[in-house]
């Protein structure tokens, strides 16, 4: 059964269409630790994906602006969903193991977080995937103010590996 929940998500995914709200309520289960979070997935493209992260007390310090934690999730969510959007998640495993953010300004706003692949990048990760089963690359995640003033920008490593038959790493 959660294989045919993969499958469906990943078309959904990679259609382009925009996330309707079961799929944000179906990531939500899929990836429970992002869920008091309340990050809705806007567009989802194989290309570039965009997301928002609301401004509310879960995601908040205690100066009241925006957690440096909560950006770092968004930015990771983001760009794995890009990753995602791009592979068949039933077949691939992704793993982050790299994070490192920078943080020029604080957020006082909702933000919005875009993760994009430039084309050479994609097309190497598809090449490499094809050819050996494992690929790591890193992408790029920038976080936006209401005011489209940049709060971080995010750089997330990701080991990818294609699955077998059985569910096992290749």
């Amino acid at each position: 059964m959660l294989r045919k929940i993969r499958q469906r998500l990943t078309a959904s995914l990679r259609s382009g269409d925009t996330p309707s709200w079961w799929m944000n309520r179906l990531m939500q289960e899929v990836i429970p630790f992002n869920r008091p979070h309340r990050i809705q997935m806007v567009k989802v493209a194989q290309e570039e994906v965009v997301v928002s992260l609301p401004l509310r007390r879960r995601n908040t310090n205690h100066l009241g602006t925006m957690h440096a934690c909560a950006l770092a999730t968004a930015a990771e969510y983001a760009s794995g969903l890009c990753v995602l959007a791009t592979l068949d998640m039933s077949n691939h495993r992704l793993i982050m193991s790299d994070l490192q953010v920078h943080y020029p300004r604080r957020a006082e706003s909702d933000c919005r977080v875009v993760a994009a692949w430039d084309d050479d990048s994609r097309q190497r990760a598809l090449q490499e995937l094809a050819q050996s089963g494992r690929h790591q690359f890193e992408m790029k995640s920038v976080v936006f103010d209401e005011l489209g003033e940049v709060v971080a920008e995010a750089l997330v490593t990701w080991h990818v590996k294609r699955l077998t038959s059985r569910g096992e790493h290749k």
